[in-house]
């Protein structure tokens, strides 16, 4: 692991006994992605590339050539564009495999996930995964999956956002399986909001640098807004959802009309926020249930 790659440097976080590492990467890239919920389109998703450009960096010296290859959770994992950051930062192609998965449902302390589709014809004994990471369980389920087919040796977890407890239930998973688990988290190890959604530096259990605590206060008037939002990746596969539910995230914190959520629009049809449901119902209260759905 290279701790110093090209103005990004990497921080090790000990998650436990065994043999995983946690690294915490800072960069511009990364500050510019956690610390603007109005970033959309194209220029969201250079700053994706520019941030998995800096992941990939840190690993030079651990980059196996051959024996390496992406498996791509749907559709979020698109967002990170690891292939394209692996060819730009090491001239390679990044062989791919791909899993789709669905929550079945959620909490703070739980969730449960299924896969629905796997396209698994580039085995390799080293992963790399891009994914946001609450729960764990959608990662758990889809190296669980790789691992039926093909047998694994490394795992490497990049996320932009990432809970310290994911890391751990998916360090343990992987420890069953004599699996060698590391992890870069952008910024933060977060902690995780009741809903099960929310990763906010004001978390009491947020593990970062008081700096990114101060600028979160000051930024969210004070209150544990999610630095990825509800549903990460819609800044660019559906733009228009993102704003619905940069809309309810400010109702839910008395945040209309501030700057931090500026892109926010009112939802013309709710339908296409029910994925998220779970993150908001219970915050918006009885009295929204006509509105949103029962």
């Amino acid at each position: 692991m290279i701790l110093d790659a090209q103005g990004s440097t990497a921080e090790l976080v000990r998650l436990g006994a065994d043999a995983s590492r946690l690294y915490i990467v800072h960069n511009a890239a990364l500050e510019r992605l956690l610390f603007d919920r109005n970033l959309v389109g194209t220029e969201f998703r250079r700053v994706c590339l520019e941030s998995s450009r800096h992941f990939v960096g840190h690993l030079a010296d651990e980059f196996r050539p051959g024996d390496t290859a992406e498996l791509v959770i749907l559709s979020k994992g698109l967002v990170y564009q690891l292939g394209d950051a692996v060819a730009q930062r090491f001239g390679r192609n990044l062989p791919l495999n791909l899993v789709a998965t669905s929550r079945v449902a959620v909490s703070q302390e739980s969730a449960r996930v299924a896969v629905s589709y796997a396209h698994l014809d580039a085995p390799a004994e080293t992963l790399f995964v891009g994914d946001t990471v609450a729960s764990g369980a959608t990662i758990v389920a889809a190296v669980g999956r790789y691992l039926e087919t093909h047998p694994l040796k490394r795992l490497y977890v990049l996320s932009y956002a990432g809970t310290l407890r994911g890391a751990r239930v998916i360090a343990a998973f992987c420890a069953r399986r004599g699996v060698r688990a590391t992890f870069l988290y952008g910024l933060a190890a977060f902690g995780l909001g009741l809903n099960g959604f929310d990763l906010s530096f004001l978390h009491p259990d947020t593990v970062t640098r008081r700096s990114y605590v101060d600028r979160a206060a000051r930024q969210f008037s004070g209150k544990p807004v999610s630095a990825v939002g509800w549903d990460f990746g819609s800044q660019a596969f559906s733009p228009r959802k993102y704003r619905g539910l940069c809309w309810v995230e400010a109702e839910v914190w008395g945040l209309h009309g501030s700057e931090c959520l500026a892109v926010a629009e009112k939802p013309g049809n709710w339908a296409e926020l029910a994925h998220e449901r779970a993150a908001y119902a219970d915050a918006l209260g009885p009295d929204w249930r006509g509105v949103i759905g029962a």
